[in-house]
């Protein structure tokens, strides 16, 4: 946990000294009760893995076993904003969020994630004369922000059929950390609006630093992403949102797989993936109370060595949002993607055929506001994976009961 202790350092000193400088303090804290069905994602039917070429082709009959368990979500955020001079603050911000699994069967399942960002906001403020009163006012017409970042991400890497801690396949070496994290890096923000119209811009840069695995590949790898946009309102109940965004994840002990699906740290060249992604959002307002946006998501990968990890993901969304009164309202989102590999084989194993994925995910949520502060909330969420590597096909089912506290 290379920077988790400084990360950790440091906001105990943001939130200590917040009083005494801090012109501004938000606060929030979240948590409840939950029960999930399959908290380690197991495939949900028997079935032959044939991924280890030494195992091919009669492979292993593998029987999962799905681990359910109650849970305890907690999600804690705090911001500090400074004022420095008029429309320019500096902000700091800290997070936490993690889920405690109560049965000793599925504690591998928690993880944990902790944040810490620092840096600049600029409010982008213009003089507007009000036609009906003909006074001058102030009104944001845009912001800007930059600052650095740093995080830890807590994970076991555990068999999804078993849930225990994974190793190698002889089951002498244990390689269960090899996806906890720690990063940094910094991002830039840009927001403008001209009329109807905002336009976007984003920029970030993250360093990941993944624990070191006794064996294996590591993780280790820079992650960029830039991100443009642009939102036009067309009236009231109408607006659309367009973004496109680029990214790539460079590897530096990961190698890529050939088009036999085969890892070679001799043979082949470090792993690097390129993303593009274009989402277009369209929100519309029903009844001053219905609000709903439907999304369309187009995203292409390319595996920068042979291939072999390409892909192309079509997502739909819909989501809807209905107050039901001053105090309660309902949230539903349908989410359903589709994702065509051009090269990936089932279990990388060339006998076993083309890879196809594709999923579903529902979700419920109704929140209760007790007053200003405080709200009570249900959620419901159903997963399906359907994938023809037999490995990743699985279904998931959660419901939570709790409550948020914002200040």
């Amino acid at each position: 946990m290379k920077y988790k202790s400084s990360i950790l350092s440091f906001a105990y000193l943001g939130v200590m000294t917040a009083p005494a400088m801090a012109q501004d303090v938000k606060w929030s804290i979240e948590t409840g009760i939950g029960y999930e069905t399959n908290v380690f994602h197991a495939p949900d039917h028997d079935y032959i893995d044939t991924a280890l070429p030494s195992l091919r082709p009669a492979g292993v009959a593998v029987s999962p076993q799905e681990v359910d368990s109650l849970f305890m979500p907690v999600e804690a955020d705090v911001i500090i904003r400074n004022p420095i001079k008029e429309n320019t603050g500096f902000v700091a911000e800290f997070g936490l969020d993690t889920d405690v699994m109560f049965d000793s069967e599925a504690e591998d399942a928690t993880r944990t994630n902790v944040n810490l960002d620092l840096g600049f906001d600029f409010q982008m403020i213009k003089m507007m004369r009000n036609k009906k009163t003909g006074k001058r006012t102030k009104r944001q017409r845009g912001e800007a922000y930059l600052g650095f970042f740093m995080s830890t991400h807590d994970q076991v890497y555990v068999d999804r059929d078993t849930g225990l801690p994974k190793a190698t396949t002889t089951g002498a070496v244990d390689i269960s950390n090899k996806y906890s994290y720690q990063s940094f890096g910094f991002q830039a923000e840009y927001e403008r609006k001209f009329g109807k119209t905002e336009y976007l811009v984003s920029y970030t840069l993250e360093d990941l630093n993944y624990e070191t695995p006794e064996t294996g590949a590591e993780y280790d790898h820079v992650f960029n992403k830039l991100e443009l946009g642009v939102k036009r309102e067309f009236n009231k109940s109408t607006n659309l949102k367009a973004i496109y965004s680029y990214s790539m994840r460079d590897y530096s002990n990961r190698y890529a797989r050939d088009l036999n699906g085969d890892y070679s740290s001799i043979n082949n060249e470090l792993l690097n993936y390129v993303y593009s992604e274009i989402n277009l959002d369209l929100a519309y307002r029903f009844t001053k109370n219905l609000k709903t946006h439907f999304a369309i998501t187009n995203t292409l990968r390319s595996d920068e060595f042979v291939g072999y990890n390409d892909y192309s993901k079509l997502a739909f969304a819909v989501r809807a949002r209905y107050k039901h009164s001053k105090k309660t309202s309902i949230k539903v989102k349908i989410k359903s993607f589709d994702i065509d590999y051009d090269n990936a084989l089932n279990f990388e194993n060339p006998a076993e055929g083309d890879k196809e994925s594709s999923g579903l995910d529902l979700t419920f949520k109704a929140v209760h506001k007790w007053h200003r502060n405080k709200s009570y909330y249900v959620e419901l969420k159903h997963t399906d994976r359907v994938s023809t590597d037999d490995r990743y096909d699985y279904t998931n089912n959660m419901i939570m009961l709790g409550a948020k506290w914002d200040y």
